[in-house]
């Protein structure tokens, strides 16, 4: 759903934003600069715990085609599975970019309480949180401004996606065994006991992320795509 969510904030708000016209070029330049920067910051980030070091890191304003790129370099590290790296550094982006929204929401009070936008997946909530925020603090700016780009720049690549997905069936084939070897131990094991205390808390915490991070979304998407349905009929 995250996924899908900053696919569609990119097609339906920064997209429709382009133009050859300079200010136009120079809005979207803006528009995507922090979220491009976080995108390829993320795949190093990615790429180094999985032990390789980077090799080039670029953006999209200084690629030709627009995009950005990261090439990884020599591995450092034993662990270093090229392809697992690979399909690691693919998926970053997306938790990196969440993580940064959340912190965001926190360290500038945008929402008040982000817990709102949280857990609680109650979407009638979205429209009181988006009519009470404050528009004339600065706080209120920036968090829409890089909510906005971080957002429309979390989804993976077709690249990425491709890449992430032998990465993906191993991590979930390697989950789904400990969880199965887990599950013959004794209920009253302690290692089975940490295990299920620890395995909720995960994704307990994981699924409140995912969850501020697609109403995040959600909440800049709306008057981002009034905005662009609105600059895309002028020319």
């Amino acid at each position: 759903m995250l996924f899908f969510a900053s696919r569609l904030v990119f097609d339906h708000v920064l997209r429709p934003m382009w133009g050859r016209s300079l200010p136009r070029r120079i809005v979207v330049g803006i528009l995507r600069g922090p979220g491009n920067i976080l995108h390829e910051t993320g795949h190093a980030i990615g790429y180094g715990l999985a032990g390789y070091s980077v090799r080039r890191l670029v953006f999209f304003f200084a690629d030709d085609e627009g995009r950005g790129y990261c090439l990884p370099g020599r591995p450092w590290a034993p662990w270093a599975i090229p392809w697992l790296a690979t399909g690691f550094a693919a998926l970053m982006p997306l938790i990196a970019g969440t993580l940064a929204l959340y912190g965001l929401s926190v360290w500038l009070g945008v929402p008040a309480d982000p817990s709102d936008l949280a857990v609680t997946g109650d979407w009638r909530l979205l429209a009181g949180i988006l009519t009470g925020l404050d528009y004339r603090s600065w706080r209120t700016i920036v968090f829409l401004y890089l909510a906005l780009s971080i957002g429309a720049e979390l989804a993976p690549s077709e690249i990425d996606l491709r890449r992430s997905i032998p990465a993906l069936l191993v991590a979930t084939a390697m989950l789904v065994m400990v969880v199965i070897a887990v599950s013959h131990l004794p209920a009253d094991a302690p290692v089975r006991e940490a295990f299920d205390i620890h395995l909720v808390a995960v994704l307990g915490w994981g699924s409140s992320v995912l969850d501020f991070g697609i109403m995040a979304l959600a909440l800049v998407g709306i008057p981002g795509v009034v905005v662009a349905w609105v600059l895309r009929r002028r020319p």
